[in-house]
């Protein structure tokens, strides 16, 4: 819990919540748009912002996430909200904005007066709740159009929630914003695999993913994954095997010439090789995956809700049992081969937290992570120009440490990776291990 700003290798993930299993507010961002980040600010578990430099618009985004009080809340409790809410759009938001989440109220009909934040095309003719006239009159304060009345659309799919028990459904979550002709299409996610009465939304923004520039055939421009250097290796290996006996009629210059071409054509080969996924869920998992999202598409029936929290309570225990037999059998892996548990860590480490906020010399927070580069750009400048003086301190006599063992040196040796440059004593690791079997042998 609290505020964390966590890196997974193909999204960013931010979020702040202080309730266990209650309220929270975050944001998930594409590893594409990591680099538009400006930087994060949680107000509290209700409210957080994102502002991020977006690539074809001048002026920066601000986007809002909002988890609204329901309507069973006191009216001191929502009145509260909505006066953070206003607060932290004057202070932290930018020209372009966009305020979403969920506000737990009915909008009901467009009344007079309210064009210029509703379209004509709402999703109930009910009247409209407490919390639904507190959305109306923050929209209008604001000059926030409402998008999901803003696009003509079926009924079916334009309700967000469905009550537990599946009789009731309604409009609750919405996307607002002040840049309305920056939009194209705003719709609601049917299809999703998980267990929740709410449905994803979405708005398209006038603004395209940037083109995957294409593969460039240079060597220096080839990055390969981890199991494409291992295959690269055994394939080098083999080819190298008899070269003596393939270049021998080569003058020096196309024996060079050779060599190159067979690097630079096999690195090329194993650059189109797809990486091994790492795949640790079992067949069991799977199996519960696909049942639940048949079942989150079938049509409702009396006891689908049950059902629904019933399998998802087994696929959340057997995804809990799977990461754990993949993390015991890493680690005993990872014992067997180097004798500790550091490189099982970092096998199974495949996130970064980021730093959420940083104070400056003068004890104010900083959200930008410009300023927070600068912040601990300055710090560490500032500790390495530092000087001190230390006396030397005497260790004394050493003689009772023990010598070195064969044994401890065989271990080390069989740790380490093999077919590496060689260091300054020019030993390579391959002809260190085969000595080594020579001498078992003899």
């Amino acid at each position: 819990m609290g505020e964390r700003i966590i890196s997974y290798p193909d999204f960013l993930l931010y979020h702040i919540g202080t309730t266990p299993g209650h309220y929270g507010v975050g944001f998930v961002i594409k590893k594409h748009l990591i680099n538009c980040i400006e930087g994060f600010v949680g107000i509290s578990e209700r409210i957080s912002i994102m502002n991020l430099k977006l690539p074809g618009y001048k002026d920066s985004w601000s986007i809002v996430q909002v988890y609204s009080p329901t309507e069973q809340s006191d009216l001191q409790t929502i009145d509260t909200f909505y006066l953070e809410l206003n607060k932290a759009i004057q202070e932290h938001a930018h020209k372009n904005l966009i305020v979403m989440g969920d506000y737990n109220g009915q909008i009901g009909e467009r009344i007079s007066g309210e064009n210029t934040v509703l379209g004509p095309f709402t999703y109930s003719t009910k009247t409209r709740s407490r919390n639904g006239e507190k959305i109306v009159n923050f929209a209008l304060e604001n000059n926030l159009t409402i998008l999901n009345t803003m696009y003509k659309k079926n009924k079916k799919k334009k309700w967000t929630w469905i009550s537990p028990d599946g009789k009731t459904k309604n409009q609750i979550d919405f996307i607002m914003t002040n840049r309305n002709s920056c939009f194209t299409n705003f719709e609601v996610i049917n299809k999703l695999n998980f267990n929740s009465n709410h449905r994803l939304i979405r708005a398209e923004l006038k603004t395209t993913q940037p083109r995957k520039p294409r593969p460039k055939r240079e060597l220096g421009n080839v990055k390969l994954g981890k199991y494409q250097i291992e295959q690269l290796a055994i394939t080098l290996r083999d080819k190298f095997k008899d070269y003596k006996e393939n270049i021998k009629c080569l003058g020096t210059q196309e024996k060079y010439d050779w060599i190159e071409n067979t690097i630079k054509t096999e690195t090329q080969l194993a650059a189109n090789t797809k990486t091994e996924q790492k795949k640790w869920l079992t067949s069991n998992t799977i199996k519960l995956l696909e049942e639940r999202n048949h079942l989150i598409n079938a049509k409702d029936t009396k006891h689908r809700r049950k059902q629904l929290v019933k399998i998802s309570k087994e696929i959340k225990e057997s995804i809990r049992a799977d990461r754990e037999t993949n993390r015991m059998k890493s680690i005993e892996h990872y014992i067997n081969k180097t004798g500790g548990i550091k490189k099982a860590y970092k096998d199974l480490t495949n996130s970064i937290d980021w730093v959420v906020k940083m104070k400056n010399n003068s004890g104010k927070c900083k959200h930008h992570r410009t300023d927070i580069l600068e912040i601990a750009t300055a710090y560490y400048k500032k500790l390495y120009e530092c000087n001190t003086s230390q006396d030397e301190v005497d260790l004394g006599e050493t003689s009772n440490i023990p010598t070195i063992l064969q044994a401890e040196v065989e271990k080390a040796i069989d740790t380490q990776k093999s077919d590496k440059a060689p260091g300054p004593d020019v030993i390579v690791l391959r002809e260190s291990n085969l000595k080594k079997e020579e001498n078992h042998s003899k």
